[in-house]
């Protein structure tokens, strides 16, 4: 009896040694798939941060190409000869768009207009074979075109190509505007992405060519990255995800992850080495190997102790055994849990490209990752436990306070890109507009909040001159012709609401061809500019003054009777009579026709009192010019 007991025993220590080791293993293997599980969050987070950076710098690149069509429309296309015009408007633009080697002109014949680095353009370079004017030229629907890095036929530098179709208003096609982003710009949007070792960056193609690797191998940019199926089949799948553990892409054995653009060809993938990923966790193994000898060791001890009080203490020693075996499973799932919980919520601070702040229900920072550091310019060590409403302008404080009190009511914008708009200080005292989303949540110390901040000085910077450009005449710097129009369309209708009087005046420099063709374009853009400051100066702040075309001009008089609008008349004709322009044999002095008209009464419309003010300044020309000629009212004789 005594022997069959032993052997039970025995088989039962044998059972919980077995047991134990079992359970430990299977802890390393929840560690190392932890581990992996990081490493896939760490690049799927990192892929979806560099995509969106990325879209925001071909939205940047979209919205510039867009503004420069739009302005060639306006401008009435392309021209056969060298347009300073269109060159200045190619610099202007390459000077506030950053990371552009070059933009340029092409009309559909295929060769260059103009070029933002030159001037005049060569009038034998033909792009007319490059993929990025053909696929625009051929394809009408197609927006930004993104092409594969090439390098340019004269300085032999390395560009990635993005261009656009050009129409007018009437989508008649004008020709082909594009741009060559300088390589390294892509490159540096990698670079800052600041990845553990062992982990890589590819910026594609959707059709698999490179546009920047890092770390940056010898065949990055000559090879396809999507040749392996599984990839291709990963990215027809979803605009996002993980790859499972294999060789995916490239000789990298390891997990993956990317993320496709929604708006632009391109995608992002993100690998990592397997074997450097999971190096910590092979460094940790000893210590389960002593854990699981220790135990071992103990427990036969414990067993052969027990033995011998096997009759008396069973129950207890069997209570004892579940007891621990229990404890070691809740702290071991609890130490897990906290672990993965404290390494995501890392890897998402210290990777957002965006600020994050988090601050207590008093206002002050428990939380400031490195974007936020760069973006006010501030350590985090500097802020922790302070109020945050000490580093913000005075006006923004109270729409702060909203946003905290929007964000506890659980009325906050859901993430970065749908916030509020608002002022922030840097630490030097510069103030630049941000925009803000807030949200919160209760934890065990109180409610806290999370505020995301991303700067858009640069947007609104765009948005401002595009705006600019879209209602400008670049020459003169007065309202354009679709600008007037619509202004003076606003105030005609006023005028008939009111039945207010209202007057027009279009303005048409006198032989200027005969300038143009005498002493060239330049002195009849200065003439144009000179006649535009004569005129202005004798204006009031509520006249709509814009230029029509060409050297016709426009001036909308509103609440302005026939008299008073007549004698405006007279003394804007000699204050053009009064210009000289200094040349450089002599002084060139100029004048102009006007032709006017009135608002008729409730049934007239814009279109009617341009037709009349066209058929009276065409009377004043035949009448021997430098004259005011009227349509539908006789001024009294003098």
């Amino acid at each position: 009896m005594a022997i069959k007991e032993s052997w039970r025993w025995i088989a039962l220590v044998l059972l919980l040694v077995c047991g134990i080791d079992l359970r430990l293993y299977f802890l390393a293997q929840d560690e190392r798939q932890a581990t992996l599980a990081r490493a896939h969050a760490t690049l799927h987070t990192s892929a979806k941060v560099l995509l969106g950076r990325m879209d925001q710098l071909l939205d940047t690149y979209d919205r510039t190409l867009s503004g420069i069509g739009e302005a060639i429309g306006a401008h009435g296309g392309l021209s056969r000869r060298p347009d300073l015009y269109l060159h200045r408007l190619l610099l202007r633009r390459h000077a506030i768009t950053p990371g552009l080697n070059w933009l340029m002109l092409a009309g559909t014949d295929g060769r260059i207009a103009e070029l933002s680095d030159r001037f005049p353009a060569s009038d034998v370079d033909d792009v007319s074979q490059w993929p990025f004017y053909q696929l625009p030229l051929r394809h009408w629907e197609m927006g930004l075109y993104i092409g594969p890095a090439q390098r340019s036929p004269h300085s032999d530098e390395p560009f990635v190509p993005v261009s656009r179709r050009v129409e007018n208003d009437g989508e008649r096609l004008l020709g082909v505007v594009a741009g060559g982003i300088n390589p390294e710009q892509l490159r540096r949007l990698l670079e800052d992405e600041d990845l553990p070792p062992g982990f890589a960056l590819h910026l594609l193609l959707e059709d698999g060519r490179a546009l920047a690797c890092l770390p940056l191998g010898p065949d990055c940019l000559e090879r396809n990255w999507l040749a392996d199926p599984g990839l291709a089949r990963a990215i027809l799948a979803a605009p996002h995800g993980p790859f499972d553990n294999g060789r995916v892409i490239g000789d990298v054995v390891g997990p993956g992850a990317f993320a496709r653009s929604e708006r632009y060809p391109v995608l992002v993938v993100a690998t990592a080495d397997e074997a450097r990923v999971l190096a910590p966790w092979r460094d940790s193994l000893p210590s389960y190997w002593v854990i699981a000898l220790g135990s071992n060791i103990g427990l036969a001890a414990l067993a052969y102790f027990a033995y011998h009080q096997l009759l008396r203490r069973r129950r207890a020693l069997e209570a004892l055994r579940e007891a621990n075996q229990g404890l070691e499973a809740r702290v071991a799932q609890r130490t897990a849990e906290l672990r993965q919980r404290e390494a995501q919520a890392r890897t998402f601070m210290d990777t957002a490209m965006d600020a994050v702040v988090v601050l207590d229900q008093e206002r002050r920072v428990l939380e400031f990752n490195r974007a936020a550091e760069r973006l006010f310019g501030f350590r985090a060590e500097e802020l922790l436990g302070r109020s945050v409403e000490e580093f913000m302008p005075e006006q923004t404080v109270p729409i702060h306070r909203a946003l905290l009190a929007e964000a506890a009511a659980g009325h906050a914008a859901d993430g970065a890109g749908h916030g509020r708009e608002m002022l922030a200080r840097a630490a030097d005292g510069r103030e630049f507009p941000v925009e803000v989303s807030i949200g919160s949540t209760e934890l065990a110390g109180g409610r806290v909040f999370v505020g995301i901040l991303r700067d858009i000085s640069e947007r609104k910077a765009v948005e401002e001159e595009l705006q600019r450009l879209a209602t400008t005449d670049g020459l003169t710097g007065i309202l354009n012709r679709r600008a007037f129009t619509a202004e003076a369309e606003r105030l005609v209708a006023l005028a008939r609401r009111h039945d207010h009087p209202l007057a027009l005046f279009i303005l048409d420099a006198d032989k200027f061809k005969n300038i143009n063709d005498s002493h060239g374009h330049p002195v009849g853009d200065q003439v144009l500019q000179a006649l535009v400051r004569a005129i202005g100066g004798g204006l009031r702040q509520s006249d709509v003054f814009g230029r029509l075309g060409g050297e016709e001009f426009g001036l909308l008089l509103p609440q302005t009777p026939p008299a008073g609008a007549h004698q405006l008349g007279q003394r804007l004709l000699q204050a053009v009579r009064q210009v000289r322009l200094p040349l450089a044999q002599g002084e060139l002095s100029f004048s102009v026709s006007i032709g006017a008209s009135l608002l008729a009464g409730p049934g007239d419309d814009l279109e009617a009192m341009m037709h009349r003010a066209d058929a009276a300044l065409y009377a004043a020309k035949a009448g021997g010019r430098d004259r005011l000629a009227w349509e539908g009212w006789q001024p009294p004789a003098a």
